[in-house]
């Protein structure tokens, strides 16, 4: 039996519910909790709690964090856009109760002002066929070596971090100060079985017209890839079987870019630029992911002024002195062109 969509305050704690609409003022209180006043004099407590990097639980986990929001929360919470956990609490006894349950459960507080906001990635091999990398995993190694940088060390401004397994960037990359891409660095090939496919359907799928119907002699019609136009994004290898990349395992790594951000900024919503063209999928601990971007956080929180974003500390110093003070090496490439719509324009770390 339908009806009228109900009012999302139907689910939400009474607490919460009477101060709807009528805030006047918050203060963070430690990384993770925020105090929140309202025009009455009335308080209540959010805090926010680290996820998994791309919020996949187990239903025991979930049964033990719904315990513990019924317990403080008015059995209410919510997952962020970052993947974060949410609870308001109704005193900050209980705000602090929560957040000492929730870390004996593995999960730090913190993610505000000059702190690790979130870190997100896609599903990447979980369930897709078009990943070059395992977003989820180089994410968790990230995590392991800068989670003081969510609730202890501050940085000179929020820091968001994000991974995705192919340059779609299903996982908010290219809009989050720092981001990992999976990238396919060989041109896939076409084979007889592409007959099976919807020829138009498939050359459709890509982004920049790379794919083309072709006449075979006998009269029928198969695919042909342009390979100085083809951005290695794997979409037709998604929409079509007859489509396939050779040697994946050997050829396929990801991209670091840095500077994307989605506010309301004074330069609007900028995508970040691709520092890092190539680094190989090196599991379990992606060691010179984790290095590379390690250099990044520090180099910026040396170097940048107090409420600089990473990319407006590159826009004060210049791309030549971001390369130089992090020790990175430049391959000449265009920085106002290279951002995802660029990447594969440095296949194998050169120019073509």
């Amino acid at each position: 039996m339908e009806g009228p969509a109900r009012p999302y305050t139907n689910f939400i704690p009474p607490y919460l519910k009477e101060s709807v609409g009528k805030w006047k003022t918050h203060k963070v209180l430690e990384p993770g909790i925020i105090e929140h006043l309202d025009t009455s004099g009335n308080k209540i407590y959010t805090v926010r709690v680290a996820s998994t990097p791309n919020g996949r639980y187990s239903t025991e986990t979930m049964r033990k964090i719904s315990a513990i929001a019924r317990k403080y929360a008015g059995a209410s919470m919510r997952f962020t856009g970052g993947i974060n956990m949410e609870f308001v609490t109704k005193d900050l006894n209980d705000a602090i109760s929560l957040k000492t349950e929730m870390e004996d459960l593995g999960f730090p507080i913190g993610g505000w002002d000059g702190h690790l906001w979130n870190m997100t990635s896609c599903a990447g091999y979980f369930h897709c066929a078009l990943a070059a990398t395992d977003a989820p995993s180089i994410l968790q190694n990230l995590a392991n070596n800068l989670g003081k940088y969510f609730n202890k060390e501050e940085l000179p401004a929020k820091l968001t971090i994000s991974s995705s397994g192919c340059p779609s960037s299903c996982g908010n990359s290219f809009l989050t100060d720092i981001s990992i891409s999976g990238i396919h660095t060989e041109i896939p090939i076409v084979t007889p079985e592409v007959s099976k496919c919807d020829l138009q359907g498939t050359a459709y799928t890509c982004p920049v017209g790379a794919i083309q119907l072709k006449q075979l002699p006998d009269g029928s019609r198969t695919l042909e890839i342009r390979a100085n136009l083809c951005i290695g994004c794997g979409l037709c290898v998604g929409a079509c079987g007859g489509i396939i990349f050779e040697t994946p395992e050997k050829t396929d790594g990801h991209a670091i870019s840095i500077g994307g951000k989605a506010v309301p900024s004074r330069v609007g919503t900028t995508l970040g630029r691709v520092v890092v063209p190539y680094l190989p999928n090196e599991p379990p601990y992606y060691k010179k992911t984790v290095a590379v971007v390690t250099r990044i956080i520090e180099t910026w929180k040396k170097d940048a002024r107090k409420g600089e974003r990473i990319a407006d500390w590159v826009d004060r110093i210049g791309w030549e002195s971001f390369y130089e003070k992090t020790g990175l090496p430049f391959y000449g490439q265009s920085m106002e062109y290279l951002d995802v719509r660029g990447m594969m324009t440095l296949r194998d770390g050169g120019t073509r």
